[in-house]
């Protein structure tokens, strides 16, 4: 309803009037109900009819309210009440103008924002808009430090590529205040079509100075993190009137701005401008004051143009990079890639590598050369040459004492030694190799693994793509991308070519490369040579994305296993249900004894695992051209494997005996918790609010209780997978049963020894912030009486269909579920019963209905999807809606067979379509702003979108992102705020809904590490007290003495530990660097966040920095095991499976107890403390399998040592000098 304003000051501006009729509407009790359940303040707009002579109207304007109720009532209180603006009585009267649907659909549907603070960023743009610094010089370059000068001699800056115009400007520098960005603007404004842009995220500059030229020109220096993005739009463009279409696509991302600069793009990037006038320093400092960011201080920085990445210069350096094996080659050019040398500093590190291959051998240079560039180069000291930095840190290399063989423990064919090529718009970085998850195919070539590369393309922050509206990428993805998936990419004179990519890889933007070489049975081995070989996709040649997805079958991350003959699987199993949702989609089954040999082979891989009393009864597998998962059968005899007709994806010609690959034994029930799209959707469906905000102080408790007992930390690290790689848990079980207990634990008595680990309390601490972090920023609350279980179907209409008696057959009806779950270290299962609700992610559509439950659950199936079974009864819905129909769209299908430059074609389409997380959350979002939350018809189309969106890798078919439906307003609801910390208030609203509450509820305080907790090269300092003297090692002393006959430890056999302790140090920094989710050197992470598996730094997407907590487990996981094998852990079962033999258990024990000793006399230093925790484990283990061998057998081994002596005084005294 509009209603008239009238004798409204003509000064006064919009905001005014909105704040004074706010005060009313929002606060006065005859508008304002306290009681009311909706607590969303009432929205409406004031239009202000302009004025011709600059004031802010004229005197007149409109009122807009959301539906006629109101309105007449406001004009009813407003006959007998004033409304006052600026101390004005207005005039107030109905309005004839019709209101436009959809503002009034857009004042109900969206909350109230504040107008002073809208009114304040307008006025800020509208000066920021004002300031245009004009550019007589734009020049790209590299800072460097000449050899000759002192150490406190400022750096030159060489010009390596410049703009430079005699007829005209060179450029303007710009501030975006809505993109927080700075933005150089090139070009010709008469004689060229086009503008070319560089732009400077503000968080990219990592220093700025000023300074004067001696010819008197101003100049602004930049330094960077990452190179600036490029991008070119038309200077001249038609606009359609469609706002909505004329606001997208306009520009496109660049590479390079074309001639020299494409070769040097890569590797100089940092900035310098020349100003045309000196007065504009006024201006620049303004703008970073703006900005928000330090002013440039000012600094003489000489300039010269030393031509380091001339093509001939680049030419030279390669041609002298062959004359190395590979494994140096690759470093020597990640050296050159990384943005931290030029081409003289690495040709001058040449004779001194060369000297190293000679001296020592190619594998130890290779190795040294990775941690030298990924992190001693990174941190090298002003003014310190890279040549000096390399003999530096060789220096410390070689003085350390040898590590002995055993500490190179065998590899899993589980994982892989994998290089790494990250292809961003304008350079190619080389990381690794490092482990990573292997594959059939890697498998396979194991021996040849150099061959193969893993290639990711990436923004230039290392982050994934993602696409301003304005920014078209196509052009980009084609011409840089499209290139190298097509024609190959060289890196250190070797050619790899695309091979093939996994699922997730192709979310992840991921592929794996290969470079032909020569097997001795199979001749050339080429990429067209594997993919012929995995299997007939004749059934899928016409359909790119399908074609692809079967390839990506024999790419998929698994773990090795049991490997079966022909005979002892089965084929052709039929399906149950109707298609398109058969039942039984996925699911297959095997017999008991084929799983306990599937867990015996996965056991050997993961030895730990065998700790577990219960063994999987579900695999999801790989096999041959099936995929799924597969469930215990104990009808089943013998070896064997039944798979049914939807687990075959193509066909496998002659295959005779095949291993069967594991891509997840269900070991346990996974963590129940909620999420945001499951909370709004139970929002919709009556739950209220209140339910999940007593869950999440409950979770909140507990996360912050956990250091109150043993037990609760435990279960805090259990619950949220948290130091598995490390065996956290585990050991914390082992000290509580040897009398250990936090210093609050009374109950039922106080412990023998308290937990004074100062590593282990931080742990605790990291753990606690991890999980706040997540209940905060992803509404990841626990939840009790529930579970995360793997679907699985009945098989009761199987039997029945076998021939089996339907009165001998139990059939679930339909509406139920049979579930029983049990924890893998316990001995009782547990029966749920009674009214459950069950969801599937993505929890999008809020429906229910009559399917296979797996379809109506986000058009799941059971090959291997999740599903969350809820027992709490205020999280039960009290709404039923219908599910939607989940209908494939039409697969895009060729002419014509398929080939690899299709399955490219895809990759790159995929590349730019790919709308899963954006649909999600957009869909959250429109939910939040609207009064019909999910149920908003935008919503509904969200949801369907969303179905095709995950479908889209399988039938081609992208979603139209014109079909995408806005946010109702611009503002986003304030749970959305990043954890960066990185936004402006007026871009946010305090929304009303579960989530906004969920998320307002919650503190989270940061932990600061200690500077130990960073790799920092301080020496081996050890502490002052005497060793063994803490409350673990007083614990465990009954447990060690009984075993190897003394406690203490004799000097050379902890003195013996150093050069391990040393290896995995170093190792340990190299993770910390790798695997930090920001490539700013300043940004790494730090020794409790490798140990316990988690990422605490602050990361703008949250689902990159999951994968990069996966990547860095994967990588700690493999040096755990190296470690735990150098102390002598035995990883085999031993002798028939009765576990090895009992002096190999002693060895290990005596020897990890003084790695033990060893990290807590160093602890001060980086790594130990950590490297003190692997050792402990082993201790634990080797402690817990003597203690059963000696019960099995009735004796008990001890040491014929000394057990008195230990170490004397005069050892002690010598170790403080190690």
């Amino acid at each position: 309803m509009n209603i008239q304003l009238e004798d409204i000051p003509k000064n006064a501006q919009k905001w005014e009037v909105k704040e004074a009729l706010s005060q009313l509407l929002h606060y006065h009790p005859d508008f304002r109900d306290p009681s009311a359940r909706d607590t969303r303040l009432l929205n409406f707009e004031v239009s202000l009819e302009p004025s011709h002579n600059g004031l802010a109207s004229n005197g007149k304007g409109t009122l807009t309210l959301p539906h006629k109720t109101i309105g007449d009532k406001f004009l009813h209180w407003a006959r007998r009440n004033a409304v006052y603006v600026n101390r004005r009585k207005l005039w107030v009267c109905s309005s004839n103008v019709p209101v436009k649907r959809g503002l009034v659909e857009a004042l109900n549907r969206t909350p109230y924002l504040d107008p002073k603070e809208q009114a304040e960023r307008q006025e800020k743009l509208e000066q920021i808009r004002q300031i245009r610094i004009v550019l007589e010089a734009v020049q790209f370059g590299v800072y460097y430090h000449r050899p000759e000068d002192p150490a406190t001699a400022n750096r030159y800056f060489s010009i390596e590529f410049d703009i430079y115009r005699e007829d005209t400007i060179s450029g303007e520098l710009l501030f975006d205040y809505n993109r927080k960005l700075f933005r150089v603007e090139m070009g010709n404004c008469v004689t060229e079509d086009t503008v070319d842009h560089v732009v400077i995220d503000l968080n990219n500059i990592k220093k700025s100075a000023y300074g004067y030229t001696p010819d008197g020109q101003f100049y602004v220096c930049f330094e960077f993190w990452q190179p600036p993005r490029l991008e070119r739009q038309a200077r001249l463009r038609a606009y359609t009137g469609d706002r909505r279409q004329d606001a997208r696509d306009f520009r496109e991302r660049l590479p390079h701005l074309g001639g020299e600069h494409e070769v040097i793009a890569p590797f100089a990037y940092q900035l310098r401008l020349v100003l045309t006038d000196s007065r504009a320093r006024r201006d620049v400092k303004r703008l970073c004051l703006e900005a928000g960011i330090p002013t440039p201080s000012k600094v003489q920085i000489n300039v010269d143009r030393k031509g380091f990445f001339c093509p001939d210069k680049l030419k030279t350096a390669r041609q002298l990079f062959l004359s190395y094996d590979w494994p140096v080659r690759f470093q020597l050019e990640a050296l050159l890639r990384s943005g931290l040398a030029h081409t003289d500093d690495v040709l001058g590190l040449c004779d001194d590598v060369s000297e190293l291959v000679r001296t020592q051998d190619i594998e130890f240079t290779a190795d040294f050369l990775r941690r030298f560039g990924a992190d001693r180069l990174r941190s090298k000291g002003n003014g310190e040459t890279v040549l000096e930095c390399f003999k530096a840190a060789l220096k410390e290399e070689l003085a350390d004492p040898e590590a002995p063989d055993e500490g190179d423990s065998p590899r899993t064919r589980g994982s892989v030694q994998c290089a790494h090529a990250i292809v961003t718009p304008t350079r190619v970085l080389l990381q690794g190799p490092y482990d990573t998850q292997s594959n059939r195919v890697i498998r396979k070539y194991y021996e040849y693994r150099e061959y193969f590369i893993r290639v990711e393309f990436r923004e230039e922050t290392g982050l994934s793509f993602r696409w301003p509206l304005e920014v078209n990428g196509r052009s980009l993805i084609e011409q840089r991308f499209g290139k190298i998936l097509k024609e190959g990419l060289v890196v250190a004179g070797r050619t790899f070519r695309f091979l093939g990519y996994s699922t997730s890889g192709l979310r992840e933007h991921t592929v794996w490369f290969m470079s032909d070489f020569e097997h001795p049975e199979e001749g050339m081995v080429t990429p067209d040579k594997i993919r012929s070989g995995l299997g007939d996709f004749r059934s899928c040649i016409n359909h790119p994305s399908k074609y692809a997805a079967r390839i990506a079958q024999a790419f998929s991350g698994t773990d090795p296993s049991y490997k079966i003959r022909i005979g002892q699987w089965t084929e052709g199993v039929v399906d149950l249900g109707n298609s398109p949702y058969e039942f039984t989609d996925g699911q297959g089954t095997v017999s008991v004894e084929l799983r306990d040999r599937i867990w015996d082979v996965l056991c050997e891989a993961w030895p730990d695992k065998r700790r577990l009393k219960l063994k999987p009864s579900a695999f999801q597998i790989r096999f041959l051209g099936c995929k799924g998962i597969v469930v215990v059968d104990e009808r089943l005899e013998g070896i064997h494997m039944k798979l049914r007709n939807s687990m075959r994806k193509f066909a496998v010609d002659n295959a005779t005996e095949a291993e069967i690959e594991i891509a997840k034994a269900f070991i346990k029930p996974g963590p129940a918790r909620l999420c945001r799209p499951l909370i709004s959707v139970l929002e919709d469906l009556g739950v209220f609010p209140e339910a999940f905000l007593v869950l999440q102080e409950r979770a909140i408790t507990s996360a912050s209780t956990a250091r109150d007992t043993i037990r609760d930390s435990i279960g805090l690290l259990h619950q949220h997978d948290l130091g598995n790689v490390y065996g956290l848990g585990w050991i914390l079980k082992h000290l509580q049963d040897a009398g250990m207990g936090m210093s609050k634990e009374k109950s039922p008595s106080p412990p023998k020894y308290i937990m004074n680990n100062g590593f282990i309390h931080q742990l605790i601490k990291f753990a606690r912030t991890h999980v706040l972090s997540e209940i905060k920023h992803d509404a990841r609350i626990a939840i009790p009486d529930a579970f995360q279980l793997v679907g699985c179907v009945d098989e009761g209409p199987a039997y029945i269909a076998e021939g089996h008696d339907p009165e001998d057959v139990l059939c679930l009806k339909e509406g139920e579920i049979f579930a029983c779950v049990q924890q893998p270290d316990t001995d009782e299962p547990i029966y749920i019963r009674g009214l459950v609700s069950i969801s599937r992610s993505p929890h999008i559509h809020p429906g229910d209905g009559k399917r296979s439950l797996a379809s109506m659950l986000a058009g799941g199936d059971v090959d291997g999807d999740e599903f969350l079974v809820i027992k709490d009864e205020t999280l039960l819905p009290n709404t039923v809606a219908e599910p939607a129909s989940y209908v494939g769209v039409k697969p895009k299908l060729l002419d014509r067979e398929s080939t690899i430059d299709d399955i490219c074609n895809f990759f790159m389409e995929y590349m730019q379509s790919d709308v899963v997380g954006l649909v999600a959350d957009l869909h959250l979002t429109i939910a939040d702003q609207s009064r019909h939350g999910t149920f908003d018809r935008d919503c509904m189309t969200l949801a369907g979108l969303c179905s095709q969106a995950v479908d889209y890798p399988k039938n081609g078919m992208p979603v139209n992102l014109d079909n995408l439906p806005h946010t109702i307003i611009h503002a986003k609801p304030d749970w959305k705020k990043p954890e960066d910390g990185d936004y402006r208030p007026a871009d946010f609203y305090e929304s009303d809904r579960a989530l906004g509450k969920l998320f307002r509820k919650i503190q989270i305080q940061p932990i600061t590490p200690p500077s130990s907790s960073y790799p920092n090269g301080a020496p081996l300092d050890p502490a002052q007290e005497r060793p063994l003297t803490d409350n673990i090692s007083k614990a465990l002393r009954p447990a060690v003495e009984k075993h190897l006959g003394r406690f203490t430890n004799p000097f050379p056999a902890v003195k013996g530990i150093e050069p391990l302790f040393r290896h995995y140090a170093r190792e340990l920094g190299y993770i910390c660097l790798t695997h930090a989710p920001s490539e700013n050197t300043d940004v790494r992470l730090c020794e409790e966040e490798v140990a316990l598996g988690a990422i605490l730094a602050k990361c703008s997407q949250r689902r990159w920095k999951k994968d990069r907590m996966h990547r860095m487990r994967e990588h700690a996981a493999q040096l755990v095991r190296d470690r735990q094998r150098a102390l002598g852990a035995p990883l085999h079962r031993g002798k028939d499976g009765e576990g090895p033999p009992e002096e190999e258990l002693h060895r290990a024990l005596e020897r990890a107890w003084a790695a033990w000793d060893f990290g807590m006399r160093y602890r001060t230093a980086f790594g130990a403390q950590s490297f003190a925790l692997i050792a402990l484990g082993v201790v634990c283990d080797m402690l817990e399998k003597l203690e059963k061998k000696g019960k099995a057998e009735g004796s008990t081994y001890a040491s014929g040592g000394n057990s008195e002596s230990g170490t004397s005084n005069e050892d002690w005294a010598d170790l403080n000098s190690v």
